[in-house]
């Protein structure tokens, strides 16, 4: 089988074919993901406007939650922020509607015209590589970024999960792998910035924002690699694109 990894820097790029997509936004959003099903949260709706945060909540009941952020702090009327540290802490919900700068805006966009689309973070990275092996031949990554712009953290972890599809691809049968442009450009940030993905997140403009706002602590909590089996996968769910754990 002849695998092809690709990654797009922004969501707004022209998207090539993939068979499955993994969305990053490493600060927060993806980690914020990842840590709601760890802490034992069940279902979690992604929109793209605050507005539309509180009209998904009063259609699913007032049972649900709302969480996320705008300039990294929560919107007025949110449950919960974007911070994965106070949300653990607090305990996750059972259902929840999250909307964020530009993560949620990352999912939806990736969904377009691929069956098969991951939250991925430092944290799950291996998790959500491997199934998206499992998934198909065609794998791609999708950056996040921040305001429309290109974003460093999201980029490297681009290439941490490239170094580890091209690692982890001969045990699923892989006899061949392509890079595309993307793929090789993040594979040498990796290889340049990485391992320490801590100092690049801390160094990155989203980073030195969030430490200004008082996140260290999701900071360190958000570069920490593989400690998470968590693959939050983004599917219609009672007709309402929704994101499960698996």
């Amino acid at each position: 089988m002849k695998y092809i990894f690709d990654v797009a820097f922004l969501p707004c790029e022209t998207l090539k074919e993939h068979d499955a997509r993994i969305v990053v936004d490493l600060l927060r959003a993806t980690t914020q993901i990842t840590a709601f099903f760890d802490g034992g949260g069940s279902i979690l709706v992604p929109v793209t406007e605050v507005e539309e945060a509180f009209a998904m909540k009063e259609r699913l009941g007032r049972d649900w939650k709302i969480m996320g952020e705008r300039g990294g702090l929560p919107a007025p009327g949110f449950d919960f922020g974007n911070s994965p540290l106070e949300l653990l802490g607090a305990g996750a919900p059972d259902n929840a509607v999250i909307t964020t700068s530009n993560g949620t805006r990352a999912l939806m966009r990736a969904a377009e015209g691929c069956g098969r689309v991951t939250a991925g973070c430092a944290r799950n990275a291996e998790a959500v590589c491997w199934d998206a092996l499992c998934s198909g031949a065609r794998v791609g990554v999708v950056c996040a970024g921040r305001n429309g712009e290109f974003s460093l953290e999201d980029s490297v972890c681009a290439g941490m999960f490239v170094e580890k599809l091209l690692s982890l691809a001969p045990s699923n049968g892989a006899s061949e792998m392509e890079l595309t442009d993307g793929a090789i450009s993040a594979l040498a940030l990796w290889h340049h910035l990485g391992p320490d993905l801590l100092a690049v997140c801390r160094e990155s403009a989203h980073g030195r924002i969030l430490s200004e706002l008082g996140f260290d602590n999701d900071i360190f909590f958000c570069a920490e690699i593989d400690s998470s089996s968590t693959v939050p996968l983004l599917k219609e769910t009672g007709g309402i694109p929704a994101i499960v754990g698996r």
